[in-house]
């Protein structure tokens, strides 16, 4: 990317020496903050890029590291069944602890301990709460995260907020209301929608539910940077 101050691909190395491509967009105006965005199970499609672009329109530096790049390189799917299907693949094709190694690069790239904060959605959602309990990022925000529930042990070491759909019929409400009463001082919000409501290529996006949680994302957001 010969230009800094465009969105666009660059390429990472994590701490085994494995390379990922990454999109990056850089703020818009005076840089708030820094952040990391963990994808879907759909890679870094137009959606995920799309979030990164309205994340540096708020002022924030935002690098979205292609976690499937570790199974298959340059994976972008669509929102059907068949991509559904595939993600789910690629996604048990990456171990946690190798995903944490490629938001760890991100890290590095954006300045290294504290310097950024992570956003993940569905996977990335749990790629999130995974990385609040074992990486020095600022904080951590979670969108429906399948995989929470499964490691509640996890302890967050840093502000941490999760948003939920009450008719996500992919995550119980059980989960939401387990973090509540292990770590009661982690906002957890559950919104009138399903799977997928942040996502405004999908059946499911919810509007007032994307609306509020990102509001309530970038409030913390603004709090920590």
């Amino acid at each position: 990317m010969s230009d800094a101050t465009a969105a666009g691909w660059i390429e990472l190395t994590a701490a085994d020496g494995h390379r990922m491509r990454a999109y990056r967009a850089p703020a818009k105006g005076e840089e708030i903050g820094r952040l990391i965005v963990a994808p879907e199970i759909f890679g870094i499609n137009h959606h995920i890029r799309s979030v990164c672009d309205g994340f540096a329109q708020q002022g924030f530096t935002t690098v979205a590291p292609d976690l499937f790049d570790r199974a298959e390189r340059g994976v972008e799917l669509p929102y059907d069944d068949a991509g559904i299907q595939r993600g789910i693949a690629l996604k048990g094709a990456v171990a946690t602890a190798d995903a944490l190694q490629d938001i760890a690069a991100a890290l590095a790239h954006l300045g290294g301990d504290g310097a950024a904060a992570i956003v993940g959605y569905c996977w990335g959602g749990s790629i999130a709460w995974a990385s609040a309990a074992a990486l020095p990022v600022r904080a951590a925000i979670g969108y429906y995260g399948g995989e929470i529930g499964k490691s509640l042990d996890s302890a967050p070491r840093v502000p941490t907020l999760l948003h939920f759909g009450e008719q996500d019929h992919a995550i119980p409400l059980s989960v939401a209301e387990g973090v509540k009463a292990r770590y009661p001082w982690v906002p957890v919000h559950v919104y009138p929608a399903g799977h997928g409501f942040n996502c405004d290529e999908r059946g499911s996006f919810h509007p007032e539910s994307a609306v509020l949680a990102l509001r309530r994302t970038v409030g913390l957001l603004r709090a920590v940077f």
